[in-house]
């Protein structure tokens, strides 16, 4: 950001504070490397400087969805764009993006429901079983178009963080969005079909739970492999928890993991926020080399 850039800045998260839009471990399995220098801001010495958040739409970025947007009180150097798990946009995804928003980095929760509202837990896999994936992928794709396009939110690096349901979508999203400059998915899927993987888009920080029927030890192991070989920027970790630790409403509910995997998720964001700018159109090489790998995928 310039100078004028982080004078308006200021002026933006004034004004959203004022209109009244603020809102108000151990037991790693074995693969998982921690690291204690980057606690969740819950552990930090100092308090959290507070953010302001409220929601916003997508419209003029390519999606007709909703976005709840978490503001930091510090000019921003990276954002955030979050896809909710199953729950949808609730109040635990809030309370994650307020959370990095604290920690200084702009976020948008994006809403893959379409406004709908879960009111009875047995909803829930009807509300999965209906999801559009090309609505939701316009939807995150729109987010992400939000943060470089913007005229007041616009920065630099966009990553996409997703759980379970939503982290399919970031998967997806790492894999072909070349706007994007970095993904991360808690218990979120692999490549196992026996083809090409093909060139991501993005570097990929994949949190997988130690002992799962699909994402097993060997299967993630050896999907790692295989995105390197495609000379891929991937790096896969293991938590010794069941999928669905971070959210409160999951019956595997693990709140010591789950500090766990933000030691390998934070790192992640401060490497990405330290990169170089990507270039902004492609080359007509570049949209060529796509077209070829996208015939042998």
């Amino acid at each position: 950001m310039s100078s004028c850039q982080k004078s308006a800045w200021l002026v933006v998260v004034f004004v959203a504070a004022f209109a009244g839009l603020a809102l108000g471990g151990t037991g790693t399995a074995p693969g998982a490397v921690t690291n204690t220098t980057n606690p969740r801001p819950a552990e930090t010495s100092e308090p959290p400087a507070k953010s302001a958040g409220r929601m916003i739409t997508l419209s003029d970025f390519g999606a007709e969805d909703l976005a709840y947007l978490a503001i930091p009180a510090t000019p921003p150097t990276l954002a955030i764009v979050l896809v909710p798990d199953a729950f949808g946009l609730d109040a635990f995804t809030k309370a994650e993006a307020d959370r990095l928003a604290a920690m200084g980095y702009l976020v948008a929760a994006v809403d893959i429901y379409n406004g709908k509202q879960m009111t009875d837990p047995g909803d829930l896999e009807n509300l999965v079983a209906n999801l559009n994936a090309e609505t939701v992928m316009k939807t995150v794709g729109a987010g992400i178009r939000f943060f470089h396009e913007s005229p007041k939110f616009r920065v630099d690096h966009v990553v996409a963080m997703g759980w379970g349901t939503g982290a399919a979508y970031v998967f997806q999203a790492a894999r072909e969005n070349k706007t994007l400059d970095g993904a991360i998915t808690f218990y979120g899927p692999i490549e196992t079909r026996d083809h090409t993987i093909g060139k991501f888009a993005a570097p990929l920080c994949a949190v997988y739970p130690a002992n799962d029927p699909v994402t097993t030890h060997d299967n993630v192991l050896a999907f790692q492999q295989r995105m390197k070989d495609a000379g891929n920027d991937c790096a896969a970790w293991f938590i010794a928890a069941n999928s669905g630790w971070s959210h409160p409403k999951s019956r595997t509910y693990n709140p010591t993991e789950d500090k766990e995997a933000w030691k390998v998720a934070l790192p992640f964001l401060i490497r990405i926020g330290a990169e170089p700018v990507k270039p902004v159109h492609d080359s007509i090489l570049d949209k060529a080399k796509d077209k070829i790998e996208s015939i042998f995928q």
